[in-house]
């Protein structure tokens, strides 16, 4: 798979470096060059030095035949732009990291309007964990299905309680 990541941050490194071991073809895109080369030389990534949101920069990068656009830099405005300019000439998949609490009720509508495949706002989905799992205090496990709508919930039950060895 052809993946773009613009933004060589923390975020960003990490990604290059999980799907370029898993054997994906992985370019980044950042305006930083220290950045961008550190990371093009610790994996098996292309680097490009450029502003993402740059039909020229992504063009060089190979938007062109790339399956996925994924921008997680700093600024989320930017990173949405980026996403706009990938879906309108790559017509790839493209993933937005988007982090300011005002977009987060309106991810729906933005995601539709600008044909983004995914906006991923870290803190609302850590957020969001921490609540489910205190839902549940005293769980093993939770997994969720069905979009969240539907928890797989695993006890220990105690020797005595009243639900041991009770068939379900």
């Amino acid at each position: 798979m052809k993946i773009i990541i613009v933004g060589c941050g923390n975020v960003g490194a990490t990604l290059a470096e999980q799907l370029s071991r898993e054997g994906h073809d992985i370019t980044v895109i950042d305006v930083r060059e220290q950045l961008v080369e550190n990371i093009s030389t610790s994996c098996d990534v292309l680097g490009i030095v450029g502003n993402g949101a740059s039909f020229n920069v992504q063009s060089e990068a190979g938007i062109g035949d790339a399956d996925l656009l994924v921008a997680v830099t700093g600024q989320d405005e930017l990173n949405l732009l980026c996403c706009l300019i990938a879906q309108k000439t790559g017509h790839c998949q493209t993933i937005a990291r988007v982090r300011n609490p005002i977009y987060s009720k309106e991810i729906g509508f933005i995601q539709e309007r600008l044909g983004l495949s995914m906006i991923i706002n870290p803190q609302l989905a850590a957020a969001r964990e921490m609540a489910r799992l205190l839902k549940f205090p005293s769980a093993l496990e939770v997994d969720s299905f069905a979009k969240s709508r539907v928890d797989l919930v695993i006890y220990r039950i105690e020797e005595g309680n009243p639900l041991c060895n009770i068939k379900l």
